[in-house]
């Protein structure tokens, strides 16, 4: 069924993905185009896993692969910055607009692990009540 809270959870974090890969507009960054198109795929692998309701299972697998994807892209720009000699982010002293929107994607692993505890209940209910019959 659509209608549960998971979706509504899922949702959000696809649309924050999509919004952070239309908003991050990368210049000089050797993985810029990864975490552009790496969100879209992440925005379209939450939606894609919103039908997938009858598969439970493979709903909390596919999130527990798009959080340690979002945290790859996160580590990759991490990553990048400190090897450019900067510090964790623009390597500048203040912070920047796109430093501020890697805000989006923490919030997008929050919203995909309430979606995947979400489903846990949901698992759980329905084998409590196979017990029971």
């Amino acid at each position: 069924m659509l209608q549960r809270i998971q979706t509504v959870h899922m949702l959000i974090a696809a649309l924050l993905s999509a919004v952070f890969a239309y908003l991050y507009r990368p210049e000089a960054l050797a993985f810029g185009g990864v975490y552009t198109y790496g969100m879209w795929a992440v925005a379209a692998v939450v939606t894609v896993n919103i039908f997938l309701y009858r598969n439970r299972p493979l709903q909390m697998r596919l999130n527990t692969l798009i959080i340690m994807a979002i945290l790859v892209f996160a580590g990759l720009r991490v990553y990048e910055a400190v090897a450019s000699g900067g510090n964790a982010f623009s390597g500048e002293k203040a912070l920047s607009k796109k430093d501020v929107l890697w805000i989006i994607p923490v919030v997008s692993i929050v919203f995909v692990k309430l979606a995947n505890q979400a489903i846990k209940r949901d698992d759980n209910l329905i084998k409590s009540v196979d017990r029971i019959r």
